[in-house]
């Protein structure tokens, strides 16, 4: 070996007997974390299944009658109602556009709830007394998840301006509803591990303590090479 070439180091074409024993100690290690980490997701993605949150069962149930007003009783409504409030209420995850469109057609459906006498309240700027009957309506009681439902409807109802609902919000709700209430779900999301939902620990938790096993690993391996091979780092 020439001179130039003694202290030459290349990972992808070692020289050296411990080099390439710690070439392919690295290789196995990255190995293993690769198939953790990429095939834990493939499997995810293979066992798959849209399941739907109960709001967008019921929602499939009503909404054809609700939206061509054909043979909507007042329950349907009411049922269709809470169905929206349940996607507002996720507010962060649902885009500006998104909200027009349910904003739109919950102002929409709480409007068409009401006795004529009462129905001026939400043509207007809407105020508490147009909170108040909107919740009456609906059937929202004051407890449970239906508190959280009546302190939604601020934000979520508008004044209603168009008694004729717009044919683009028919079409694009059930889109919408479908993209924030159907997840895609199977036995490793749904089973628990430590409290925990088991694919949430395991790429939360497990993949960081794998990785710091498989460094001490490779420390307590490379130990035995060095000595196996003479090797000895300079200091």
């Amino acid at each position: 070996m020439t001179e130039d070439k003694r202290y030459e180091v290349n990972f992808f074409k070692p020289l050296s007997g411990h080099a390439k024993a710690n070439r392919k100690l690295i290789l196995i290690l990255a190995v293993i974390w690769a198939v953790a980490v990429f095939g834990f997701q493939i499997t995810i993605m293979i066992l798959n299944e849209p399941t739907p949150e109960k709001s967008y069962t019921v929602f499939e149930s009503v909404y054809p009658e609700v939206l061509n007003d054909s043979n909507a009783d007042l329950q349907m409504k009411k049922d269709f109602s809470r169905s929206l409030i349940s996607v507002l209420g996720k507010n962060i995850a649902v885009s500006d556009q998104h909200k027009e469109v349910l904003k739109n057609v919950l102002s929409w459906t709480v409007f068409n709830m009401q006795n004529d006498s009462m129905k001026y309240l939400f043509q207007k700027d809407l105020d508490s007394e147009a909170y108040e009957q909107a919740a009456i309506s609906i059937g929202l009681k004051s407890e449970g998840f239906d508190k959280i439902m009546i302190d939604l409807l601020p934000y979520s109802l508008l004044k209603v301006e168009n008694e004729t609902l717009k044919e683009e919000y028919k079409n694009e709700l059930p889109g919408i509803m479908k993209l924030y209430l159907v997840h895609n779900q199977n036995a490793l999301t749904d089973f628990k591990f430590l409290g925990f939902p088991f694919h949430y620990w395991y790429t939360a938790q497990f993949l960081l303590i794998l990785f710091v096993v498989l460094c001490l690993v490779y420390a307590l391996v490379i130990e035995k090479t060095n000595l196996k091979h003479d090797f000895v780092e300079e200091t």
